[in-house]
């Protein structure tokens, strides 16, 4: 993998974790964000096999939607690709987390 990609990878579970912290907070909301972006992605003729794996983790235990979140496993980082938490974090922490090792 080059370092491109690993820049990418890295970030991505920065955000990610962040995620995980607004989750431990406040799952409901956080659950609730989620399906409505990939209700409004479906409905904007937005779709992937992605979209069905998330709804099934969504819809599962804590322990799956954390390991979904923050696990370094290809399956993982594939998922966190197509994350349907965007939009979840500020701007502040995202342009922080991007201007890390530019």
């Amino acid at each position: 993998m080059n370092n491109s990609h690993q820049l990418h990878e890295s970030r991505s579970l920065r955000m990610h974790r962040l995620i995980v912290e607004a989750y431990l907070a406040d799952p409901e909301y956080v659950i609730g964000f989620a399906r409505e972006n990939l209700s409004r992605w479906r409905m904007g003729n937005v779709d992937c096999d992605d979209f069905d794996v998330w709804e099934k983790i969504l819809s599962g235990d804590q322990a799956g939607i954390l390991d979904a979140l923050t696990a370094k496993d290809e399956k993982s980082i594939r998922l966190r690709q197509s994350s349907p938490f965007a939009g979840l974090i500020s701007a502040e922490d995202r342009n922080r987390i991007l201007a890390l090792a530019e």
